[in-house]
């Protein structure tokens, strides 16, 4: 309902459109613009006896890190040329005889220069022969991408743009794959490049293809710049960068840029510019804000901004803006320029693999504990004076479990990537983490209240996750559970894993501390707990400066709204709840459309959708996310945990354990919030998992952190009773016996 309602409201608020802002770039001048465009050239390949004129850009211009991926894991040479055209991830049509899901063989480029080839006859028109399978491609995959976009958007602001090489050819196209104006090489550029008749310069130098790294299938053909191998290739790349470089007037603004992979890995490649407004240190964009950490779609608004061509409002990048060494923004001294871009990559494929066996041990390691929790409840052997000792054990087992998501992100302060054995230091920072973090929560004062070791863990988690992102997201950066640069769909904010971790923390945080106030008769004191907690959390995770999350607040501002109205007895009625509806519609309308207001390289996923409304193409998305979510549902390793909680929660805590007490009712009859924090948290998982793509992770990463730490509270419900301790709390009469008042 809620997500049917946004569209809605944003297009009956949004009957006009902004006046366009002035570019960002520096101010139009004469000064000419050149992409020099290549591919599978990594920071690591640059030293100065071999690729001199790649280590002459460190030394005198900023650079990045770029994140290349296009619509499979490894990226080929004209998937990036084509999300220069597009603005957008756009990619070859699949080959359905490819050796591995995910990957397969690159194709050449062909281009059909019509005889214009030679430097007797200088550049003319030409056409992209395969510009049909790329438009339909486009067209079957789900990135919205317009091949083309490029060339018609200089084409509409009358600006000249020469294409050099087949790679250029696809970057400058029309949408109709036709280029004005082609040269097939540097030969037939001839004096283009040292006196250029056109603003804008594009040349392919060739791409890099890594033989010991080749997909699965048959031999490339026509695709690497040179034979040999990849050292022999990347001087053969090194040279002719360097042949541009001597040719173009040397007050040019020049940018190179490696778009595509080397091989089946994926990894971050080179960037670098120079020129006016890009002297020596990094590059950074609004795209990712992060330092020295850019992507390839930030190359096509790069450009309309360094020509001063309005950007069309289907792009998603932002342009490339410097953080000079002059100014302090980053090191003078090139080797610490190049030890950042670096560590950026070696952290990236270093947590790679281990991603995937993380989140299946996760999965496993849950569902064990489940089983640990229903033998000491279902089963009989845990017998007199044993059965409190059994409890207390399992109850600090599953505070630990509790522990183990935010450690996952903690681990990032130590640069674990750098060691020699870089899975077994993760694995013991992990640990060292989690064995604190379980620690304070047992130790500190909070332990004496009955949901105070809950609180703490849960609040630690949130805590921390809202620091990240207010500090700019590191914590998440290449972190076992956090954002993944060479997947390259979030750099900033909170992810759906994020997400999931900080509400279910919030929410959980919030009816622990409400739990004492209510708990003494203080109902207004405990809603005002839980609405400020809510109103501070929702706004973290809103706000497009720090969490700038669309689907979340869809989410947590229902939940925390219906929890401050249990813990207040007050009844949910329709009207309540249809206000509720109508606060949330609101507040993300209000959010949203601020964002849009802004100028377009500073906007988020949040304005993007405004203006993806105003043209007509709100419903869309919703499908598209809808079915990017089954999808998942039916593949991911996560989805398995969704039942298994279930099962485990109705069968095992809420059943009469082997001595006839009910573990989760006893936990209920000794906290008067805790039924109506689970009950919310339900809500906000279920809504999580219907609004966003990828929701499906959102209720299975949830229950890593909520059901541990609702087996601690049942434990400690029944140990209170086993030990008949004098401490023993007494369920709130209010909450037993006292209907909800209208």
């Amino acid at each position: 309902m809620l997500a049917a309602l946004l569209p809605a409201a944003l297009a009956a608020l949004l009957p006009w459109r902004p006046p366009a802002a002035a570019a960002a770039g520096p101010a139009p001048d004469p000064v000419p613009v050149v992409l020099v465009g290549t591919g599978g050239v990594r920071w690591s390949d640059v030293d100065e006896r071999t690729t001199p004129t790649l280590a002459r850009l460190l030394r005198e211009g900023a650079v990045a890190d770029l994140a290349v991926r296009s619509v499979r894991t490894a990226t080929c040479p004209v998937e990036g040329w084509l999300a220069v055209s597009a603005g957008r991830r756009a990619g070859d049509a699949r080959d359905p005889g490819a050796a591995e899901a995910g990957n397969q063989v690159c194709r050449p480029i062909a281009v059909d220069d019509s005889g214009q080839s030679g430097a007797e006859t200088g550049p003319g028109p030409a056409r992209v022969r395969d510009w049909s399978r790329y438009v339909a491609a486009a067209d079957a995959d789900s990135f919205d991408a317009h091949p083309g976009l490029l060339g018609r958007t200089l084409g509409t602001a009358a600006t000249c743009a020469l294409a050099v090489g087949p790679g250029a050819a696809v970057a400058l196209a029309g949408p109709d794959g036709s280029v004005p104006r082609y040269a097939p090489d540097l030969a037939s550029a001839g004096s283009q490049l040292a006196g250029p008749s056109c603003p804008l310069t594009v040349v392919d130098v060739g791409a890099v293809r890594d033989p010991g790294d080749a997909p699965r299938g048959a031999r490339e053909q026509g695709v690497a710049v040179a034979s040999g191998d990849r050292a022999a290739q990347v001087a053969a790349v090194d040279a002719a960068v360097g042949r541009v470089l001597a040719a173009v007037p040397a007050g040019a603004r020049v940018v190179v840029a490696s778009l595509a992979d080397s091989g089946r890995t994926p990894h971050l490649q080179l960037v670098a510019a120079r020129g006016p407004g890009f002297g020596p240190g990094w590059l950074r964009t609004s795209s990712t804000r992060q330092t020295a950490l850019v992507q390839a779609t930030d190359v096509t608004p790069t450009l309309l901004s360094l020509l001063d061509v309005p950007a069309p409002a289907d792009l998603v990048g932002s342009p490339l803006r410097t953080l000079a060494a002059g100014t302090g923004d980053a090191p003078r001294a090139p080797d610490a320029r190049l030890e950042k871009v670096l560590d950026l990559d070696q952290a990236a494929q270093q947590v790679r693999p281990l991603v995937g066996p993380f989140f299946t041990g996760l999965v496993l390691a849950q569902i064990l504990l489940y089983g640990l929790a229903a033998i000491a409840l279902r089963h009989r052997w845990a017998e007199g004076a044993a059965r409190p000792r059994v409890l207390a054990w399992v109850r600090r087992l599953a505070l630990v479990f509790g522990a183990v998501p935010v450690s996952t992100y903690l681990a990032n302060t130590v640069p674990w990537w750098r060691s020699s054995s870089p899975l077994l230091v993760v694995v013991l920072v992990v640990l060292g983490y989690v064995a604190v973090l379980a620690t304070v929560a047992q130790v500190g004062p909070w332990r004496r209240s009955f949901l105070g070791p809950l609180g703490a863990v849960a609040g630690l988690t949130s805590i921390v996750l809202a620091a990240d992102i207010v500090t700019g997201s590191r914590l998440q950066t290449s972190s076992l559970m956090g954002l993944q640069p060479v997947v390259a769909g979030r750099f900033y904010g909170f992810s759906n894993v994020a997400f999931a971790l900080f509400a279910t923390g919030a929410l959980l945080l919030a009816t622990a501390l409400a739990d004492g106030p209510v708990r003494r008769g203080r109902r207004r004191a405990g809603a005002v707990v839980i609405a400020v907690v809510g109103v501070v959390a929702t706004a973290l995770d809103v706000s497009p400066a720090w969490g700038s999350d669309f689907g979340g607040p869809i989410g947590m501002v229902p939940a925390f709204a219906v929890l401050t109205l249990l813990v207040l007895g007050l009844r949910l009625s329709w009207r309540r709840l249809l206000l509720i509806g109508l606060g949330t519609v609101a507040v993300l309308t209000a959010v949203s459309v601020a964002d849009w207001l802004r100028p377009p390289e500073d906007q988020t996923h949040l304005g993007r959708f405004v203006q993806t409304v105003i043209d007509g193409g709100a419903l869309q998305v919703i499908a598209r996310k809808g079915q990017q979510n089954l999808s998942i549902l039916a593949s991911s390793p996560l989805s398995l945990l969704i039942p298994f909680a279930a099962v485990f929660v109705a069968l095992v805590l809420m059943r009469p354990s082997s001595w006839g007490a009910r573990a989760l009712q006893r936990a209920y009859d000794r906290s008067p919030t805790l039924r109506h924090g689970l009950a919310c948290l339900l809500l906000l998982l279920g809504i999580g998992f219907a609004v966003n793509d990828s929701g499906t992770v959102i209720p299975a990463i949830g229950a890593t952190l909520a059901i541990p730490l609702v087996i601690a509270v049942s434990m400690r419900a029944l140990e209170d009773d086993e030990r008949g301790s004098e401490h023993r709390l007494s369920p709130d009469p209010a909450s037993v016996a006292a209907r909800p008042s209208r």
